[in-house]
C-alpha cells in the first residue's frame, strides 16, 4: 500500500540522503570547515594556521579555503610572500589581530591621497635596510612599524 505524499516526509528523506552522501548540515555551514574536511593540498597550503583553525571564525576559514585554492595560480614570489604573512599572523595573539583588523579598517575609511602617502612612507621604509630600519625603531620605540 503506497503512502500518502508527505512533505515533511519529503524533506526528511533529502536532509538524509544529504548526510549519506556527506553534504554539510546547517550546524556544519555555522561552524565553517573543519581542519579535516580540507583537501591534502589545501592543509598543506594552509598548515601555518593549523593549530589556530579552530577558532578562526566560519567566513574568515570560507577566505582561506579561497585563497588555498587560488594558491596554484600565484608566482614563486605571491606564493612566499602569503606563507609569510600566514606565519606572522598564526604568531599574533587575539588582541593583536583584532587591532591589525582596526587598523586596516581605519585605512580602509581614509581618503585615498591619505592612503597613498602612508604607502610611499611604507616603501620608503621598506627600502631601508636592517640597520637604518634598527635605528628608526630604537629612535621611535613606541612605534611598531
Amino acid at each position: 500500500m503506497a503512502l500518502p505524499p508527505n512533505p515533511g516526509r519529503r524533506a526528511a528523506v533529502v536532509a538524509l540522503a544529504g548526510l549519506a552522501l556527506g553534504a554539510p548540515t546547517a550546524i556544519q555551514a555555522q561552524q565553517g570547515l573543519n581542519w579535516s574536511q580540507l583537501s591534502p593540498d589545501e592543509q598543506r597550503i594552509l598548515s601555518p594556521l593549523r593549530d589556530d583553525w579552530p577558532n578562526i571564525e566560519p567566513a574568515r576559514r570560507e577566505k582561506w579555503v579561497g585563497i588555498a585554492r587560488r594558491y596554484d595560480s600565484l608566482t614563486p614570489q605571491q606564493r612566499e610572500r602569503l606563507q609569510v604573512r600566514m606565519r606572522q599572523w598564526a604568531s599574533l595573539s587575539a588582541e593583536e589581530r583584532a587591532q591589525v583588523r582596526e587598523r586596516y579598517k581605519q585605512l580602509k575609511e581614509m581618503p585615498p591621497e591619505k592612503r597613498e602617502e602612508i604607502k610611499r612612507k611604507w616603501r620608503e621604509y621598506d627600502s631601508l635596510t636592517e640597520e637604518e630600519k634598527d635605528t628608526l625603531r630604537q629612535a621611535h620605540p613606541a612605534n611598531k612599524p
